[in-house]
């Protein structure tokens, strides 16, 4: 009886086992974090971010995304010209940059498509899915080398910056969960 409980706990926890492959991160931006800014004169915007990277998804060598974002104090108007279309070219006003806390670094994965932004009655929200990410960037993902950017036409090199941290604990869980699992299926499986 033991056995078969154990090996049904297995299978109901092979499908959040399969999530390994999924890493969840979480920002939350202010312009305290920005570093050098263009613009001096503190910015009252703020935002928070959730992104799930999939590390299994995409071209070889490449992971998907997904991003929701909600920031306050920031309109389309800022972040866009007056003849519509998004600021910052390619890039756009929003991505995600290589750095640790404290230091600038370069643009990773753009966020350019203006159907990812929505005007809100106190800001923008930021959804995005299916984003190719590179997987050389896991290890700084997961020591924290990542920020999200927000640039606006007004603050040029970033109105408000969040630094991305990954929920390692609940990673680590279903891990843990799925090693003792399988560990005591063997375990009765050869008594």
């Amino acid at each position: 009886m033991l056995k078969k409980l154990l090996t049904l706990c297995v299978c109901l926890l092979a499908p959040a086992l399969s999530q390994a492959a999924i890493i969840t991160g979480t920002a939350t931006l202010n312009y305290a974090q920005e570093v050098d800014p263009s613009n001096t004169t503190p910015s009252d915007a703020s935002g928070t971010a959730t992104i799930v990277f999939d590390t299994e998804g995409g071209e070889p060598g490449f992971g998907l995304l997904s991003i929701t974002a909600t920031i306050e104090g920031i309109s389309l108007a800022d972040i866009s010209f007056d003849d519509g279309p998004l600021a910052f070219g390619t890039i756009g006003p929003f991505h995600i940059h290589t750095g640790a806390a404290g230091a600038n670094g370069d643009v990773v994965v753009p966020f350019a498509d203006a159907a990812f932004f929505t005007e809100t009655a106190t800001g923008i929200a930021i959804a995005a899915s299916n984003i190719p990410w590179d997987l050389a960037l896991q290890d700084a993902l997961e020591n924290d080398g990542l920020y999200l950017n927000l640039h606006s036409l007004a603050y040029g090199s970033g109105e408000i910056r969040g630094q991305i941290e990954v929920d390692e604990a609940g990673t680590m869980a279903l891990l843990l969960i799925g090693l003792l699992g399988l560990a005591a299926t063997r375990r009765y499986s050869t008594a």
